[in-house]
């Protein structure tokens, strides 16, 4: 069984947006764990 990734404080992990309404963008951006 593989391990779960949990990202630590100052990792770059890419994220899906996916916006349900309204003028969010969507597709994949970076984003910076804080905590």
């Amino acid at each position: 069984m593989v391990g779960r990734y949990v990202p630590e404080a100052g990792d770059i992990v890419w994220l899906e947006f996916d916006p349900q309404a309204g003028h969010e963008q969507a597709g994949h951006r970076p984003a910076l764990v804080l905590s």
